[in-house]
């Protein structure tokens, strides 16, 4: 339904929701929401989690709440776990896996909430749970807040805006069915006022007599429910917003008193989603309650501008399984950013509009995310008391919108959810010919609502793009060369479209090609499908594209002279690679970080085995002094920069030394106080038995001044959180070069990282990562908080243990190597294992065999083999604008380099020179070499080799 497409990233970030009617003032942000300058602990509710079990566990969840998983109790043991209870107790898990438009049907009932009384932080609580690998999002508790109140005291001098809307003529046609119910989340009503009284969806099934006449769970819940405070009173407390957002939607119309609304004669739901205080404690169970008492439209006045897996699964639920339409302001920051749940995938987005002039209100957010406009300045509406007053914001447009799908639903009695949401859509007036709006084009949805030609127009028309599927048919890590296939299913929401129907896919961008731009989607009737997952759009990802850029495209679905066009952004070129081809799952990036490449675990696996991540962050590190050090790992609140990419992380292919070599360069060139090293950086993964719980990375470290560098230490840091981060211990193997993580709990899992080279002495500083340091450095304290000076002390000097007291507690950990002095020019190479184990016997015999793979690699009969050995690789195979040669040379000789085409004939000479014996890397600019199929053909000491490439532009 979106106008455009919303992907979430692997792990999201979240804010804090306001009511739609104030402003959010940014805040301090915490670790864990680096994305966010939102959040502060007043956002979120204290010591509460929300998780999802992962569906393969859903055997281990009982109906009475209670997760029944052995290392699971262990764990809430430790936390001091006092209450877990079921989201949405109420809802039944479906009966079956698609609905009627082939849509996946949502099951809630693995979702809880859970309340610990440890001295965890939530963000820490949050991390740690998602580590144990049984949950499918762990996420804090989100509180919306209120920071509205009436801005206009002629409180009877406002109008809604009807003769803008067209009102009367769609009044004429259709005045609403009384079985057509509109939810009104909020703050609770006034069930006495005389405008909505009478428009209250009474359950007659369920009087109030003390029983639950109708089985449903509620006792009583005649005239809707308190969700926030689990009774059956939606009277409001606190704060009267939700008794003005009532009648904007449902006021009774034509009864000579007081005001109308949209919605006329449907009637409203009064569901409260407010505590006493008159916070939001409750809002997305209250959307489920809705959807579950029968309500077709759901209005959320409410939102903020974060969102997460949880709020778009509840938005899943009540519009796959339940049918039901959910409206939502876009917000008034008065700015253009998605808002949520109005940016949520299936929900109509709301901005707000002047009445009297279609000019966007001055608070009004906009972006392509909004599907629509509505009057929501100076509204008059419902408030206590049988009195009315005047409030302005998205908080009152989008009930006026859900009104009016209220009509639209009574009028198309056969549309389902989705369907009255494109109607509104389709029959909105233009207003961006209007100059006050020409900032704004194609941000505030379709248009104005004009409810007259909702009411009157026909032969409307929508065509969706829904369940879309991005992939290179590689490892969907999109990168320089690679093409990105876009697929998904066009839906047929209205009116039947013609066999001339097509989508197209654009973007402003130079630097991506789309090969492949159009589909003939053809003709649909009303809710057919076609999907092009045998044709899909096809994205060549340039050269030029700099590293995790965001690209915008368009697509344009059209039948002339009716098209639309959906928005959407994708991340490309990203500065990473995965290595998953054995029981270790990380990632590698170009500027020395490891596991994740940005902060607060984003974009990358962290360091998976056996289905937990055993990391936090990790960061290649190199200090010279108290005032130099260059990593990519925290420093106070967010991570250090301190390295720039020369040389883009990739993975060498055909592999020369493991079945997973990835090879990559960076500088410390932007660290405040550079030390002056370029880095070379290798990693190796094996799949061989004794080899499958290690990555090893390698670093060549070159000095780069003109002067030598002295005191030079090269470690990794690692944040390990194995299973419980608060029940660690870390401690090392002296003889091994290893230094190692555990979890005290039963069975717990080991981690380590283990110095391979032996040109200087092995270095291991254990961390206490809690408040004072456990007596050696407080990683916790200061401005900032793990400075320069502590993270030499960490490179450079030795400490055994932490976690010592009782059974553990978070710690962090170093494995070093130094002190080096380089020479100007000269280099030095130290390399690392990372490991995992089930025990310490595990985890040292990986260790062990580590080391004799490397030894293996440097002196024995495996590099011996590849040194004798000429060959040629080439990669990005196929290549698009640039191909690399990685070429080695058994010993100094002559060597040329040429390509060829299929019918042998001669391209270039890429290279006709002495060469010393080693590996050399070329660069070939294929810019204006035809597509198609090549040769590469090396010739040195009297030997030849060929490898075939592909050029595909």
């Amino acid at each position: 339904m979106k106008r455009s497409i919303l992907l979430f990233p692997a792990a999201l970030m979240f804010s804090a929701l306001t009511f739609a009617g104030g402003n959010t003032l940014p805040k301090p942000t915490k670790r864990y929401f680096a994305m966010s300058p939102y959040v502060t602990a007043e956002d979120y509710m204290a010591k509460t989690v929300i998780i999802k079990v992962k569906p393969e566990f859903k055997q281990n969840c009982q109906p009475n709440a209670i997760i029944n998983f052995s290392s699971l109790d262990f764990t809430f043991q430790n936390i001091g776990a006092s209450d877990l209870q079921k989201m949405f107790p109420m809802v039944k898990s479906p009966d079956r896996e698609y609905n009627n438009m082939g849509l996946k049907l949502v099951d809630l009932t693995t979702v809880y909430t859970l309340k610990y009384t440890s001295g965890q932080s939530v963000e820490e609580m949050v991390n740690m749970l998602y580590s144990l690998g049984m949950f499918e999002f762990v996420q804090p508790y989100y509180i919306p807040k209120t920071t509205f109140t009436p801005n206009d005291p002629q409180y009877q001098s406002a109008i809604f805006g009807t003769t803008r809307m067209d009102a009367v003529t769609g009044w004429n046609t259709q005045q609403g069915n009384t079985n057509v119910v509109i939810g009104i989340t909020d703050t609770g009503t006034d069930l006495n006022h005389q405008d909505l009284t009478n428009q209250i969806k009474y359950n007659t099934a369920d009087p109030i007599n003390g029983s639950d006449d109708d089985g449903d769970g509620y006792v009583d819940n005649y005239r809707g429910w308190d969700v926030g405070m689990n009774d059956n009173d939606p009277t409001w407390q606190a704060n009267n917003h939700g008794v003005h957002v009532s009648g904007c939607a449902a006021a009774q119309t034509n009864n000579s008193v007081g005001v109308s609304s949209t919605g006329f004669n449907c009637k409203f739901l009064p569901v409260k989603i407010a505590d006493a205080s008159g916070a939001l404690v409750a809002a997305y169970q209250g959307i489920t309650y809705a959807a579950d008492h029968g309500c077709a439209i759901i209005n959320c006045s409410w939102g903020g501008t974060g969102g997460g897996p949880m709020e778009q699964l509840v938005i899943d639920y009540v519009t796959i399984n339940k049918d039901a339409l959910v409206v939502a302001a876009a917000g008034n920051n008065n700015l253009d950013q998605m808002f949520y749940p109005s940016s949520l995938n299936y929900v109509i987005s709301v901005a707000a509009t002047n009445n009297s002039s279609d000019v966007k209100a001055s608070f009004s957010n906009y972006n392509y995310s909004v599907d629509v406009s509505a009057p929501g300045n100076n509204i008059t509406s419902t408030l206590p008391g049988n009195t009315y007053g005047g409030m302005s914001g998205t908080s009152m447009a989008s009930p006026v919108a859900a009104g009016a799908c209220g009509i639209i639903q009574s009028q198309f009695m056969s549309y389902n959810a989705l369907q009255v949401g494109e109607h509104l859509k389709a029959t909105t007036d233009n207003i961006y010919s209007i100059p006050a709006n020409g900032s704004y084009i194609n941000k505030l949805g379709t248009g104005r609502i004009d409810l007259g030609n909702a009411m009157t127009m026909s032969n409307l028309k929508s065509v969706l793009y829904l369940s879309q599927v991005l992939t290179d048919n590689n490892d969907d890590i999109f990168i320089t060369n690679d093409t990105v296939r876009l697929t998904g299913t066009f839906t047929n929401m209205l009116s039947s479209v013609s066999s001339a129907t097509t989508a197209t896919l654009a973007t402003t961008s130079s630097d991506v090609q789309i090969l492949d731009a159009s589909y003939p989607i053809g003709a649909l009737a009303t809710l057919g499908t076609n999907p092009n997952s045998g044709d899909p759009f096809e994205i060549k990802i340039l050269p030029s594209c700099p590293t995790n850029a965001i690209v915008p495209f368009t697509l344009t679905i059209s039948d002339a002279p009716w098209s639309t066009v959906i928005y959407f952004n994708l991340t490309l070129n990203v500065d990473y690679i995965n290595i998953t081809v054995n029981d270790i799952k990380t990632t590698i990036t170009s500027r020395g970080r490891i596991g994740y490449n940005a902060d607060g675990q984003q974009q990358g696996l962290g360091f998976q085995y056996l289905d937990s991540n055993l990391m936090y962050e990790s960061s290649m590190m190199l200090g010279s002094s108290n005032t130099k050090v260059s990593d990519m790992f925290r420093g106070g609140a967010s991570m250090d920069v301190d390295n720039a990419t020369l040389l883009r992380v990739y993975q060498v292919v055909p592999s020369q030394v493991s079945a997973f070599d990835v090879d990559g360069r960076f500088n410390d060139a932007v660290a405040p106080s550079p030390i002056g090293i370029q880095t070379h950086h290798k990693g190796w993964a094996w799949t061989t038995p004794g080899n499958t719980k290690y990555v090893i990375v390698e670093y060549v470290l070159k000095n780069t001044n003109s002067t030598a560098v002295s005191n030079l230490y090269c470690g990794i840091i690692t944040d390990w959180d194995v299973m419980n981060y608060s029940l660690n211990k870390a401690n090392q193997n002296t003889s091994l070069r290893l230094g190692y993580v555990y979890s005290t709990q039963t069975n717990g899992l080991y981690a380590g990282t283990k110095l391979l080279t032996t040109t200087a002495p092995f270095v291991h500083y254990a961390v206490d990562n809690i408040a004072g340091g456990g007596g050696g450095i407080d990683p916790t304290a200061g401005t900032p908080a793990f400075d320069t000076g502590e993270k030499y002390t960490v490179l450079s000097t030795q400490r055994a243990q932490a976690g010592t007291t009782g059974n553990g507690n978070d710690v962090m950990d170093c494995v070093s190597s130094g002190p080096f002095s380089i020479a100007p020019g000269d280099s030095v190479v130290v390399a690392f294992a990372l490991l995992a184990g089930d025990n310490l016997t595990d985890l040292s015999n990986s260790a062990s065999n580590a080391q004799v793979t490397y030894d293996g690699i440097l002196t024995g009969s495996h590099l011996l083999a590849l040194q004798n050995q000429l060959s040629v690789g080439a990669f990005p195979n196929p290549a698009g604008q640039e191909l690399y040669l990685n070429v080695n040379i058994p010993e100094n000789s002559q060597a040329t380099l040429k390509m060829f085409n299929v019918i042998g004939q001669e391209v270039m000479v890429v290279a006709d020179e002495n060469l010393a014996s080693g590996k050399h890397l070329f660069k070939v600019d294929t810019r204006n070499i035809p597509n198609g199929t090549y040769f590469i053909e090396l010739t040195a000491g009297g030997e030849k080799v060929v490898q075939k490439v592909v050029i595909s532009k």
